[in-house]
């Protein structure tokens, strides 16, 4: 077995500890071994479990410098049991800080590893180059990788731009795209990623691919630097392995592929991190929804092919995050293509209220399982808001408030209960405070204007601003794919002199094929104009609930809506 090479602190290990998890990771004997566990390649398993316990914390290594908000990301990634911690370390254009950052995510990474060694901490190499980088001296090795011969120089930024001058000063002066085709690019690329690697770091970012690749035919000079590294960290990484992804989705390694079928050619990367691509709700200020093909989203959109972990993916796995480009497009409250709201993705979630964000979190990490098993969201914990800050906060901070964070958002304690095991049983009440316990609204359903007093005082009530078949639809939390319901109840208030205001119900087990459903109807004994509408005893595997207005608007209002589901074995 290849020898398994790790830098790190003898402070930070007791000698048998670490031998103990040694074992485990090379699988030897017949001790039973975490579902964490690999050394070279990763199980399709393994990797969606890293990916389903991911969290992004850009720029996670400048708290090293800190002991106490080290230990407070120390006990968020215990206590949450995060697994892949996003862009841990990286530079955006700051390359003058380049030196101080290994510094500091070398430490970091040591600290994180003694506490748990299944962690994988990831860093980022992205679509930039600045002027600074013509202070990094570039070592010998660099030079002995590419078949070069030794010289004693730094890196020169003007040798990785675009010849025709394209993208030049595109982040700002100085501040550049480079471009991949020019090998000075390539020699600055790996030789982060090889100092990533020997610090620990077993994943790496790579941004917008195709913006450094616009001259990149078939995106050959992307897949031969990669190979590098992957060879590289077969030989000398952590666990013998590197995940490598980018914001790209269709990069195939046609010179390693066996043809030219789908299924047959072998993809260039671990798995896709993409931005979310929150919808807003067009009559529902500041909320979003999730939804497939909207925009350039990849959800159920990932290409499929050989993996570079060994084995064949129907689609690739992938992260959604909660990105950020810049905080606002300068017209908070109105949104436009790519900014919800006024807002990139993690300012329009930061701007929300405590409630909000967690029950948001609660439903995307639902809608995911529910529409795609490839997909996972990568939970934001530390991000930058850039020019949106809310209040004193320049980032968004989910963990809970302390003295060393003082003005944190506090959502930690939602992303542990999100990944705890899901309940068997249990009930979800919706009193429309927003629209997050509904899976799915249609495009003109609104909150009625009407003033409460005329609804025994019930403040919020959803009805239809139009006709042609305006619904909501509700559905049994995920469950580990299990849920079902098992009785529901909706409290509506129906315009007495209007016979048709009824409302209609259907019920379907994959939101697809739904089938009516007559529920059961009182008059509340509270007004006249209130009825209840129950329901059990569905059809087997019956997991959403559709309820339908009818075509006259606002002739009916949906009030509080109480589901019980439970998970069975299918």
């Amino acid at each position: 077995m290849r020898k398994w090479i790790i830098v790190v602190a003898a402070a930070f290990l007791l000698a048998g500890i670490w031998a103990m998890t040694a074992d485990k990771f090379r699988g030897g004997g017949k001790q039973a071994v975490s579902g964490y566990a690999f050394d070279g390649r990763m199980s399709q398993d393994t990797l969606n479990r890293y990916l389903s316990r991911s969290v992004q914390t850009t720029y996670l290594f400048w708290e090293n410098s800190d002991p106490e908000k080290m230990r407070e990301w120390l006990r968020f990634i215990k206590n949450t049991g995060a697994k892949h911690i996003g862009r841990a370390a990286m530079i955006w254009t700051e390359f003058e800080y380049d030196e101080t950052m290994f510094a500091n995510a070398g430490q970091m990474a040591e600290a994180v590893h003694a506490q748990d060694p299944e962690v994988i901490l990831q860093a980022g190499i992205f679509e930039t180059t600045a002027k600074s980088v013509n202070d990094i001296p570039i070592p010998a090795w660099v030079f002995e990788e590419f078949g070069l011969p030794r010289e004693n120089r730094n890196f020169k930024y003007e040798a990785m731009l675009y010849p025709d001058g394209r993208y030049l000063d595109n982040w700002g002066p100085g501040q550049s795209v480079p471009d991949i085709t020019q090998t000075e690019t390539q020699l600055f690329f790996f030789y982060r990623a090889k100092r990533f690697i020997d610090l620990g770091y077993e994943s790496i970012h790579f941004g917008q691919v195709r913006l450094v690749g616009e001259e990149d035919t078939s995106y050959a000079e992307w897949n031969r630097l990669l190979k590098r590294i992957r060879a590289y960290a077969e030989e000398r990484g952590r666990r013998h392995n590197v995940l490598l992804d980018a914001h790209t989705n269709e990069v195939y390694d046609d010179e390693d592929s066996a043809s030219s079928n789908a299924s047959d050619r072998k993809l260039t990367f671990d798995f896709v991190g993409y931005p979310a691509r929150v919808k807003p709700l067009l009559h529902f200020p500041q909320e979003t929804k999730l939804e497939i093909d909207y925009m350039d989203s990849i959800y159920r959109n990932t290409i499929g092919g050989l993996h570079p972990q060994g084995w064949v993916a129907s689609n690739s796995p992938y992260l959604i995050e909660l990105d950020n480009y810049g905080g606002t497009n300068g017209t908070p409250g109105k949104s436009e293509p790519f900014w919800p709201w006024g807002y990139d993705e993690i300012a329009w979630f930061a701007h929300q209220s405590d409630d909000y964000r967690r029950s948001w979190l609660a439903y995307a990490y639902d809608w995911m399982e529910t529409n795609d098993p490839n997909g996972h969201i990568q939970m934001p914990a530390y991000r930058t808001l850039g020019y949106a800050p809310v209040g004193s906060n320049k980032e968004y901070n989910a963990l809970m408030s302390s003295k060393s964070y003082p003005s944190s958002f506090g959502d930690e304690e939602t992303i542990k209960a999100i990944w705890e095991d899901a309940p068997k049983s249990g009930m979800i009440v919706d009193e429309l405070k927003d629209l997050t316990r509904a899976y799915k609204l249609s495009r003109r359903v609104i909150y009625d204007p009407r003033p409460s007093s005329s609804f025994g005082g019930d403040e919020k009530r959803l009805t239809n601003e139009s006709g042609n078949n305006e619904y909501v639809i509700y559905k049994a939390p995920f469950a580990s794919g299990k849920g079902v319901l098992s009785s529901f109840t909706v409290e509506a208030w129906l315009a007495e002199s209007d016979p048709s205001a009824d409302l209609r119900f259907y019920v379907s087990a994959d939101d697809d094929g739904y089938e009516p459903y007559t529920p059961g109807k009182k008059t509340a004994e509270s007004a006249a104009n209130k009825t209840i509408y129950t329901g059990d005893h569905f059809p087997k595997g019956t997991k959403y609930l559709k309820i339908r207005f009818s075509d006259n608007p606002g002739a009916a209002q949906i009030g509080k809506v109480t589901l019980n589901y439970e998970s069975i074995d299918e």
